[in-house]
């Protein structure tokens, strides 16, 4: 498709992004200060996902078997555990580190360059998922405010600093191939995508996709930051101070 006929569609694209509903008190949310602007980015998101990654998504689903397509998500699980490794070591979680350079060895060497989770089925060794966005929090960095990223999604302020960092912790990005660089980077977007098919079909069902998208990410970024143990938040009781044992006062009579 020549330039020129790419130009009307992304103009389209874009009018429609900008004639995103945006709710009345968009932007009071502490957590989510550029609300209205995220709204924006998160339309123009759906809509080319809509017309480009969801489409294609469901052709690889429909045309890979299941299992081609586990094994696919295997190796690109596998060349995230060098990341892992040391964003666990920099968090001071020695011996999840130790888990992670241990699954990749074995996941390496006898699972076929990790298209079998042999250390997960037979060594019993689960993923110790860790990102350095998780890493910067554990040292005391902010969290910073919701940021809905164009084509990318939701992120929170650290958590892009982390994503940006992390992918030169991927052996795909030292790769000499360009070829072998991108169309490895573009077939592990491809597989995440339709991993992430039937949230994004629930998303599409919701009231309001956006304030689901948003709270569904930063509760599960708050679980992994806590392993799966996040600190329980007791809510503020309206009526504290309040006795309510406090025996009724007795009116005079005359």
């Amino acid at each position: 498709m020549s330039l020129m006929k790419l130009l009307p569609a992304a103009a389209a694209v874009a009018l429609l992004a900008g004639c995103a509903e945006v709710p009345p008190g968009a932007g009071e949310n502490p957590a989510d200060p550029w609300e209205k602007m995220n709204r924006q980015v998160n339309a123009f998101n759906y809509i080319v996902d809509s017309y480009t990654a969801r489409p294609v998504a469901k052709a690889y689903i429909k045309v890979v078997p299941q299992g081609a397509r586990e094994s696919v998500s295997n190796v690109f699980t596998n060349m995230g555990e060098p990341a892992n490794a040391m964003n666990n070591a920099l968090q001071g979680k020695g011996e999840r580190s130790l888990t992670s350079v241990f699954r990749f060895l074995i996941n390496t060497s006898f699972g076929l360059g990790g298209m079998f989770d042999v250390a997960g089925k037979v060594g019993n060794q689960p993923v110790a998922n860790e990102d350095f966005g998780q890493t910067l929090r554990v040292w005391g960095v902010p969290q910073g405010p919701f940021v809905m990223l164009p084509f990318l999604g939701p992120s929170t302020v650290t958590d892009a600093a982390g994503t940006a960092v992390g992918w030169y912790t991927e052996p795909l990005a030292y790769a000499e191939d360009d070829y072998v660089k991108w169309g490895g980077a573009a077939v592990g977007l491809l597989n995440l995508r339709a991993e992430m098919m039937p949230v994004t079909d629930a998303l599409r069902d919701a009231v309001d996709p956006y304030v689901m998208a948003r709270e569904g990410y930063l509760a599960s970024r708050l679980n992994a930051q806590y392993d799966g143990n996040p600190p329980v938040v007791l809510l503020k009781d309206e009526f504290e101070g309040e006795d309510d044992d406090k025996p009724l006062e007795k009116k005079e009579t005359k």
